[in-house]
């Protein structure tokens, strides 16, 4: 990987998000680094909220696998998982949350780790999944994901979890609240509580301090510029609502409530042994109240396991899908 300080400079305020979408990066069929090839694709409405799904397989396959992805990013960051599973008998679901990706901007207050839980499960009832579910978290997907087997336990055959970069206590002194915690991300959330119409003057500067720490700092391994381009961007489309709204949820949610509803359920938990954003003690913390769960600390890696080690993801859910259709 180049110098980290290449990448700063690359990211300069607006930048790398108008480069991203010049190139058509995002939300593209026929592009990668990106989703292609899709068997589905649509809005579900969750409350007056349109959450935008995507779907790769058949409607018939034995085993479905639901991605929920991490924040400032959308459910394209798993393209490389989808890809890998492709030529096994699998139903892949992938949903961006709201505020992120094509489900877009929501009022801030409209945004929480459960609420985001409830958009998944709007997409699983209304694509009738049904069957053994594998759920797939990373980060703040990985919270949601709790928050989903916990609040929802019993309605869905859940077969397999797998929780890549994940927190399961509050974060208010450690990972993405610190980046957050800035002072001109402080501007930004004033801006937006009083005057949403205003907040878009301050993109400038969230582009030129929140994003390039949150896009720099996660990666730890030589990885591809494309790939650190396509989180880069990803970042760069996230509404500011959904910086203020999911800010306050960061600091304050946990789910060790959520070890019941994991009882006997097979999975893995994977972390970076370089990841700042969700350290390895939080990795270790749930292992606690999920003792079922293998846990893999990939050596020299930081946060975005999905890019920087993707096969290491991609063997995991493909070992869970084989446990899933062999039983």
């Amino acid at each position: 990987m180049e110098n980290p300080a290449h990448y700063a400079r690359a990211l300069t305020p607006g930048g790398r998000r108008h480069l991203a979408l010049a190139r058509g990066r995002l939300h593209s069929t026929e592009r990668t680094p990106g989703l292609t090839d899709l068997d589905a694709e649509g809005v579900v409405d969750n409350d007056g909220v349109g959450v935008h799904y995507y779907e790769v397989g058949s409607a018939e396959a034995p085993v479905t696998v639901v991605y929920i992805h991490g924040f400032t990013l959308a459910a394209e960051s798993y393209y490389q998982q989808v890809d890998a599973l492709r030529e096994m008998d699998v139903r892949q679901v992938l949903v961006d949350l709201r505020g992120h990706g094509q489900t877009g901007a929501v009022r801030p207050e409209l945004c929480s780790v459960d609420l985001a839980a409830d958009d998944v499960w709007a997409v699983i009832q209304a694509r009738n999944v049904s069957g053994p579910v594998i759920l797939v978290g990373h980060s703040l997907g990985g919270l949601v994901a709790l928050s989903l087997s916990r609040r929802y336990s019993g309605k869905f055959n859940l077969a397999g979890l797998v929780m890549i970069n994940s927190s399961v206590e509050e974060l208010a002194d450690q990972g993405v609240p610190q980046i957050l915690a800035t002072p001109t991300a402080d501007a930004v959330y004033k801006a937006v509580e009083t005057s949403p119409v205003e907040a878009d003057k301050f993109r400038e500067e969230v582009t030129k301090i929140i994003a390039p720490g949150l896009a720099v700092a996660v990666f730890q391994r030589d990885t591809d510029w494309e790939l650190v381009d396509f989180h880069a961007a990803m970042i760069h489309e996230t509404p500011l609502e959904t910086f203020v709204g999911y800010f306050d949820d960061l600091q304050e949610h946990e789910e060790l409530q959520a070890g019941p509803s994991l009882r006997g359920v097979p999975g893995y938990i994977l972390v970076g042994a370089k990841d700042d954003v969700t350290p390895l003690a939080q990795a270790d913390r749930l292992n606690e109240i999920w003792p079922e769960a293998y846990l893999q600390v990939i050596p020299h890696a930081g946060h975005m396991l999905l890019l920087e080690t993707p096969e290491v993801v991609n063997a995991a859910i493909q070992r869970l899908v084989r446990r899933a259709t062999s039983m």
